[in-house]
């Protein structure tokens, strides 16, 4: 990708990937490099700086910065018995809300946007939390579960994000939480993340970053109920 401002991302990057799969080693990845560099790192650079003034214009706190919001195509093998050097997926993540950047949160709230073959999606909420975010979100459910029942219910926001809160959960209350309770079914979770499937045609679509602005948009109340829990 020659230009400077984004437009879109480069098919070819599909290929690059799978060929990755084949040879994940740095003799590999060293030949190819300065495909990585045109047509992968610079555009993802070029499409969080067009997802800033996005948001900007859209009056939408997620935070599109390229320190914050990309990863490194390294992965850490040091602890794990895949010893393959790099990823062979994209991840992009829009943190809601400048405190939590400030604050320095384990883990952020916000807006995510996956590439795999194949395996596209975007996602939202808060996935990992610590073990303080989630007994704060926990004791928030315990008195707003109606206001967290009528966001994750509404028909907009089922559409736009068919997988709501799928992720692992307990069998019971959580120790310290009263059983029956009328938030029991939210108390279980584990993590609080929503998750729309997009085929890659939609990843490098030029119309990508409108595509993120209208799921962030339905994700918002999600989003910003999670981090007043949080807080």
């Amino acid at each position: 990708m020659k230009s400077e401002i984004f437009t879109q991302f480069n098919p070819a990057i599909a290929k690059f990937f799978k060929d990755l799969e084949k040879n994940n080693n740095k003799n590999w990845f060293d030949v190819n490099r300065s495909f990585y560099e045109k047509e992968i790192k610079e555009p993802l650079k070029q499409f969080v700086a067009v997802m800033a003034d996005l948001f900007y214009a859209n009056d939408m706190k997620y935070i599109a910065d390229s320190k914050k919001s990309l990863f490194r195509i390294n992965r850490d093998i040091r602890f794990s018995k895949n010893k393959d050097p790099y990823k062979t997926n994209l991840g992009i993540y829009f943190p809601y809300s400048l405190s939590q950047v400030v604050d320095s949160k384990p883990k952020s709230i916000g807006l995510y946007l996956h590439f795999e073959r194949e395996q596209c999606f975007i996602a939202g909420g808060l996935h990992m939390p610590s073990p303080e975010n989630l007994r704060s979100i926990r004791n928030k459910l315990l008195d707003d579960w109606e206001e967290f029942r009528k966001i994750t219910t509404n028909k907009l926001f089922k559409k736009e994000f068919p997988e709501v809160l799928a992720g692992e959960r307990l069998n019971s209350a959580p120790r310290g939480y009263p059983k029956g309770h009328p938030a029991e079914e939210y108390l279980l979770l584990k993590e609080y993340t929503v998750f729309c499937s997009i085929d890659d045609k939609e990843f490098f679509s030029p119309k990508l970053p409108e595509l993120m602005v209208k799921k962030g948009k339905v994700l918002e109340p999600f989003v910003k109920f999670l981090i007043d829990g949080a807080e």
